[in-house]
């Protein structure tokens, strides 16, 4: 069965390399839609346990997990919301 794809935000989206098997997604400026999707996807994944797809770049790295069970979700306002979430990819 084919994991399921993370989903990347319309709104405002930063993705840093930050090793040879580890990813930084930044969101500083999500509206509510992408915050709702991101936090769901997240509490599905079961933080760290569940397993995914990510897409970098045009590659498609097949088996990937979130690195950490805590995410930095917040919100500033009725539309203005963020998170950071770092992504490990798993050989």
């Amino acid at each position: 069965m084919e994991l399921k794809l993370f989903p990347i935000p319309k709104s405002e989206i930063s993705i840093k390399k930050t090793g040879p098997d580890s990813f930084d997604v930044e969101c500083s400026y999500l509206d509510s839609g992408d915050y709702h999707r991101l936090r769901g996807f997240f509490e599905q994944m079961l933080g760290r346990f569940g397993e995914f797809r990510f897409e970098y770049a045009g590659v498609v790295h097949p088996k990937c997990r979130f690195d950490s069970d805590a995410p930095n979700f917040a919100t500033y306002g009725p539309d203005r919301h963020s998170v950071a979430l770092p992504i490990k990819i798993l050989r």
